[in-house]
């Protein structure tokens, strides 16, 4: 594969990078803080993204990618047709949120307007639209990736790409909290709309003419084709599939059910304006995220898969305890300190784990990116909501707001810690043994049906 395709590839993550920071970051922490929606529903919305995933988006369209091509592309088609839903639904996505016009004082009172807002369904509707645009561009892009890039060279471009991702949000956001401090809904509206195009525009000119047509006589050509329930079957009678997948849960878990807590953690904890929130916890942690990740993913092929995310792990956890004690101390010194350690953790292990999903395909990359990703979209889907009933609950139990995000960050240590334990038993080889009979099996099975 040429160079500059493979350096065309890692640049597809900075569209979303844009549009994740803004709806992550920033448009969470309006909806929360400035139109005072319940985090629970606030969070909730966002994690309708992961939803789709779940209800076998990321499967359908990898079996789909793996067996059907559009005008002899298999993967490049449904990275577009995912990118272009995404950016529709993320230009909308602003003025939507003010729309949602909710009543009363006590939650119940809130929660049962919520059901009547017409305003609050159309929200759904969009965020779920962004949820299957993403779902389904990132399982072919992955799945793209695997196909075209060989072991080696995996980790740099998983580096590469979440890198930019990352230095993408950290800008976008760094820019938008300047422009957001004369703060309106027509600017926030303005830019979802040039963020939007951007995105689109990034993300057509990182795909387009990387794939080679009729390419299904190449390296990632499938050894035998199953349909979409046979795969199903096959993932679930597969206990070392499962196996990675509980671990890839896990690990995700711990890695992003913070990233939509912060810029409200920051601004109910250290009162911090919108234009502060954004100029602190993206750069500072996102930063240090984004050096240790390029440096890991050169660094991975010599330090393997499982001591990069054993390294991260081991940050994670200690820079997440330190943020707890930042916040009861309320010392910004300290919180800015633990964000580098955060980061740093972050960083080595979300390489590290990426680049052991897209190596763990067995030849079916379709088949098995689909699974990873709906592993992975269970755990963000269940630490984006469940950070949000959890920062409700004890907050409306406790009237504290720094024990209610100390809750959600004790969860991403214990996560860190219990990803550690499952790590040592993953194996790629024994994975791979069970994938082919597996395969076999079921290819045999569907054969003598056909007979």
């Amino acid at each position: 594969m040429k160079i500059f395709n493979l350096v065309r590839l890692a640049f597809f993550q900075m569209g979303f990078g844009i549009m994740l920071g803004f709806i992550q970051d920033i448009l969470n922490r309006v909806m929360i803080k400035e139109l005072f929606l319940p985090a629970t529903i606030a969070l909730g919305l966002i994690s309708l993204k992961e939803l789709m995933a779940m209800m076998g988006v990321k499967v359908w369209a990898g079996n789909l990618s793996d067996r059907f091509s559009i005008l002899g592309y298999r993967r490049t088609p449904y990275v577009l047709i995912g990118l272009f839903s995404c950016v529709a639904a993320f230009v909308l996505s602003p003025s939507a949120a003010y729309e949602v016009k909710m009543t009363g004082v006590t939650f119940q009172e809130i929660f049962v307007s919520a059901l009547t807002d017409p305003g609050l369904w159309k929200l759904c509707f969009i965020f779920l639209l962004f949820g299957f645009g993403l779902q389904v561009a990132t399982t072919a892009y992955y799945a793209l990736i695997a196909d075209m890039v060989d072991e080696k060279n995996i980790g740099k471009i998983a580096g590469a790409s979440w890198t930019l991702m990352v230095l993408t949000a950290i800008i976008s956001n760094w820019t938008i909290g300047s422009y957001l401090k004369v703060f309106t809904e027509e600017r926030l509206t303005q830019v979802a709309e040039v963020g939007g195009l951007i995105a689109l525009v990034v993300g057509v000119l990182a795909v387009l003419g990387v794939e080679n047509r009729n390419a299904e006589a190449g390296l990632s050509k499938p050894k035998h084709s199953i349909g979409f329930l046979q795969s199903i079957r096959l993932l679930s009678s597969s206990p070392r599939t499962m196996q990675f997948a509980l671990y890839i849960f896990i690990s995700i878990f711990a890695l992003f059910a913070n990233e939509v807590v912060m810029d409200p953690f920051g601004a109910e904890v250290f009162h911090m304006q919108v234009s502060e929130t954004t100029k602190l916890f993206k750069p500072m942690m996102g930063g240090t995220q984004l050096i240790v990740m390029l440096l890991t993913g050169f660094l991975l092929s010599r330090i393997g898969f499982k001591r990069g995310a054993y390294i991260g792990n081991v940050f994670g956890a200690v820079g997440f305890a330190m943020i707890i004690v930042a916040g009861f101390l309320f010392d910004e010194k300290l919180l800015r300190i633990a964000l580098v350690v955060t980061g740093v953790g972050l960083g080595a292990a979300s390489v590290s784990n990426i680049s052991m999903m897209m190596n763990m395909t067995a030849g079916q990359s379709g088949i098995y990116m689909g699974l990873w990703g709906t592993a992975q979209s269970l755990a963000i889907f269940i630490g984006h909501a469940g950070a949000g009933i959890i920062r409700d609950t004890v907050y409306m139990l406790s009237g504290n707001h720094m024990l209610a995000y100390a809750a959600i960050f004790v969860l991403e240590i214990i996560a860190f810690t219990a990803s550690s334990l499952v790590l040592p038993h993953i194996s790629k080889e024994a994975f791979e043994a069970e994938s082919q009979a597996k395969m076999s099996e079921f290819a045999a099975i569907a054969e003598s049906a056909k007979g």
